[in-house]
């Protein structure tokens, strides 16, 4: 049997590292890697879009009524739909023809492959950290920018007006520096009162810049809880490699990518990360016309972030 050729050895080791570029996003993005790490991220089998219902009304027909009261059957308009379109990432390694001239043997070859694999990881890992605090500009993935927005009242999100509907917007504080260890505790208290609705309406995860987690970590240091010995969403976050307190049972996590003076409340029922599961860093080879004398292989994910409820669900301080 002959030597395997670059286009077999190419394609192996994209198919062996899927895994670890998977990985590689994963622990790039916070959010990601907190979805993952409990049960969060919903794997779609297909379709040209991620779509649910968003209720905008109530039903206009419950009334309190006794004996032969007439009762009111009113048309009712309670759901408006919310529309998110996929986000395409891809990464492609290509080695030239010359390359594996003046790199023969199959110990070189792997050398280089290995060096262009890393290279690969880390420009994703850099796109991922980029992509969670973006905006979804272009055809970038939905970042916190656009789905919680520091001024909530304006912009289209899902095809629906946040200045037209008031149930889809989130919440903002702007402290303009006020924010301290003597009030941190109090208005952390003040935001998850106001975002408490019923079983599933308290955050669960709390994104942190550099500045507000050293505050918070400061005001509750005799009394802190590191994620390592708390709880169980926790000690997963941790070992993927994460800093992070709790705060009333939630996670806090410092996201050196977040803004130093940001910090993002979230409630992961309602904020997800899909998947399209067949599209999850599938390895692709390149068509032809071929322009240059080169191999070359090319990673690709599909997902996109959404956004499905807004209201009292997700909130951002600015200090």
């Amino acid at each position: 049997m002959g030597s395997p050729t670059i286009e077999t050895v190419l394609h192996a080791t994209l198919e062996k590292s899927r895994k670890k570029l998977m990985f590689a996003a994963i622990k790039a993005n916070a959010f990601y890697a907190y979805a993952m790490a409990n049960k969060k991220v919903e794997y779609e089998s297909g379709g040209r879009e991620i779509s649910n219902p968003l209720i905008t009304g109530r039903n206009p027909n419950v009334t309190s009524y006794s004996y032969y009261d007439t009762l009111p059957v009113n048309e009712t308009n309670e759901f408006d739909t919310v529309r998110y379109g996929w986000a395409r990432v891809a990464g492609t390694v290509i080695i030239s023809d010359q390359e594996v001239d003046e790199n023969q043997g199959e110990t070189e070859i792997f050398k280089i492959l290995k060096g262009k694999m890393q290279v690969l990881e880390e420009s994703m890992k850099e796109k991922f950290q980029k992509y969670l605090y973006g905006a979804g500009s272009g055809k970038d993935p939905n970042g916190l920018a656009l789905l919680v927005p520091d001024n909530p009242n304006v912009g289209v999100l899902g095809g629906i007006d946040r200045a037209v509907e008031p149930q889809w917007r989130t919440m903002a504080r702007n402290y303009d520096g006020s924010l301290s260890t003597d009030n941190i505790e109090d208005e952390f208290d003040d935001i998850l009162l106001d975002m408490k609705q019923g079983k599933d309406g308290k955050p669960d995860l709390i994104l942190c810049g550099r500045n507000i987690y050293k505050m918070y970590r400061k005001t509750i240091r005799e009394k802190i809880s590191i994620l390592a010995n708390g709880t169980f969403a926790g000690k997963k976050m941790y070992d993927l490699g994460f800093d992070g307190v709790t705060y009333g049972g939630i996670t806090i996590i410092y996201d050196e990518d977040c803004d130093a003076d940001k910090a993002y409340f979230l409630n992961t029922t309602y904020l997800r990360m899909h998947v399209l599961k067949h599209v999850n860093m599938k390895v692709k080879e390149l068509s032809a016309p071929w322009q240059n004398d080169a191999v070359g292989r090319r990673i690709v994910w599909q997902g996109q972030m959404c956004l499905w409820k807004a209201n009292r669900t997700q909130c951002v301080i600015n200090n």
